[in-house]
């Protein structure tokens, strides 16, 4: 199953995230939301993250929600 990375390019901790996957030749999905449209504010996005940020990782049933904390748990995935 690919990862699915909901993110925007305008989020720093987005573009972390971005990087760090490519860099380390994981395979995701790039999901764009954008938040200058307020879209991570919608019942759809909502339903993947109630705290409306970004980035938001999913891998299957799993679903990391805190974009702060997102590189260390994707870092252990990708190395286990």
């Amino acid at each position: 199953m690919t990862l699915k990375v909901y993110c925007d390019r305008m989020s720093q901790p987005s573009r972390a995230i971005l990087i760090f996957c490519k860099m380390n030749g994981i395979d995701f999905e790039e999901i764009t939301i954008n938040i200058l449209k307020g879209e991570q504010h919608t019942p759809e996005y909502k339903v993947i993250n109630p705290m409306s940020q970004v980035p938001t990782i999913v891998d299957g049933d799993f679903t990391l929600k805190e974009p702060r904390s997102t590189l260390k748990p994707v870092n252990l995935l990708i190395h286990s």
